[in-house]
């Protein structure tokens, strides 16, 4: 069921459940319980995974991480999932998402150093309900790394699912998660990308690194979230303001170390209410397409090179396809 009390076909802020998940940075957990602190919302989980057998001092600071994520003074059912080994990013933060949807029907996933405007409850308060039983969505975004641009409305669909910080989801989209890529075979896992991505650069890219998680080479579940968006042709909700600002990038940052510079200083700016919903649903590329050209330009002449040569690969790759090579 969707929580209860709705207003005017809206989730209320404070009803929306939130997961936090947190490791070792009581710093930045304390950060973001005081940004949930202006939404001071009803249902709190809290999945923290364990220290690490090889670092000690992970021992103290992973306490006193979880004492600041239940450090809560308003009125909050708190559930947590207290790790006390470590499982690395996945499977904790996975089994965490499948713990939330254990419990709630829709909700946010903030990671610990993801700071998110008020604005993103509200949002998500009204496409949770309007998009509840809409198949083809299957997360809602608060990163928005695009350029500005004159748009009628106030978000668009993306085939990204950006899901680093904060972002919402269903438990009905999040059943489709799987961990082992094996449940693809290559054949269909090739097609599905190829019907996914027009760009044959990065589907081969895709492909590739779809082949190395079979092996066990990597292990990441956004990445997996990913390719279960894929299968299901998926769409992500992308606001058309950027409503969240990543606080973790340093030395003890687990993802954004080799982060795009084009990341490093994104603008959060509030949305206009009421909304402006798009009447038709389809992927809009132009924000993306722009993303890519920035992202391009941000490149050192070595990376650049990388990336011509990979649009050469992949274009051969498409022409040995569709032409009549005998």
């Amino acid at each position: 069921m969707m929580p209860s009390t709705l207003s005017n076909g809206c989730i209320p802020n404070e009803d929306i459940p939130v997961l936090l998940t947190i490791f070792n940075r009581p710093d930045k957990t304390r950060a973001v319980i005081e940004n949930l602190r202006q939404i001071k919302p009803k249902q709190l989980f809290i999945a923290a995974d364990g220290p690490r057998p090889n670092r000690p001092e992970d021992i103290e600071k992973c306490r006193l991480a979880r004492q600041e994520a239940t450090a809560v003074d308003w009125d909050c059912a708190i559930k947590t999932m207290f790790l006390d080994d470590n499982k690395g990013c996945d499977p904790a933060v996975s089994s965490a998402i499948d713990w939330f949807f254990q419990n709630v029907e829709c909700g946010i996933i903030l990671e610990d150093d993801c700071i998110v405007h008020p604005h993103f409850f509200t949002f998500c308060g009204e496409l949770f309900v309007r998009y509840a039983d809409d198949q083809r969505i299957m997360q809602i975004s608060s990163l928005s790394p695009y350029e500005a641009r004159e748009h009628p409305y106030d978000y668009h669909f993306s085939r990204m699912f950006r899901c680093s910080g904060g972002w919402g989801t269903w438990r009905r989209a999040w059943k489709y998660f799987t961990a082992d890529m094996h449940r693809y075979s290559d054949e269909e896992a090739h097609a599905l990308l190829k019907a996914y991505h027009p760009d044959r650069a990065k589907c081969l890219q895709l492909y590739r690194k779809l082949l190395e998680f079979k092996k066990g080479s990597f292990n990441n579940w956004d990445f997996q979230w990913n390719i279960a968006c894929y299968a299901q042709n998926g769409l992500s909700v992308v606001p058309e303001r950027n409503l969240m600002t990543n606080i973790g990038f340093g030395e003890d940052s687990t993802h954004t170390q080799d982060m795009n510079p084009v990341f490093d200083d994104l603008q959060v700016q509030p949305l206009r209410f009421p909304l402006r919903h798009p009447p038709f649903v389809y992927a809009d590329s132009q924000p993306e397409r722009s993303l890519e050209r920035k992202i391009y330009r941000s490149l050192s002449v070595k990376s650049r090179c990388m990336y011509l040569v990979r649009q050469a690969l992949g274009t051969i790759a498409y022409l040995r396809e569709v032409m009549p090579f005998g």
